[in-house]
């Protein structure tokens, strides 16, 4: 129960992270882990690793591409903004 907390965690620190760059900005997913600053077992932080690398690739309309590989680790592109940060708050009603 807690590697699985643990990995949740991670998961949401990394991913808030890596929607949060710059357009344009390289980055590889270690970079998202140090900024985490989450701790937890190496193989955790491998398990999560695995899973963005997963998430980028497979799920359409990311703002994220893979661009190559520096050493063993991928690396990627933030390409677009945010697509759940809207400028306008809109709720209903008449704004």
């Amino acid at each position: 129960m807690m590697k699985e907390k643990e990995f949740y965690t991670l998961k949401r620190a990394v991913t808030s992270i890596a929607f949060n760059l710059p357009v344009g900005t390289m980055f590889m997913y270690h970079d998202l882990n140090v900024r985490a600053n989450v701790l937890c077992s190496t193989e955790i932080q491998q398990d999560v690793g695995r899973w963005f690398a997963h998430f980028v690739k497979y799920t359409p309309n990311l703002p994220f591409i893979v661009v190559g590989k520096k050493g063993s680790s991928l690396l990627y592109l933030k390409t677009a903004p945010n697509p759940m940060n809207h400028q306008n708050n809109w709720k209903g009603g008449n704004n």
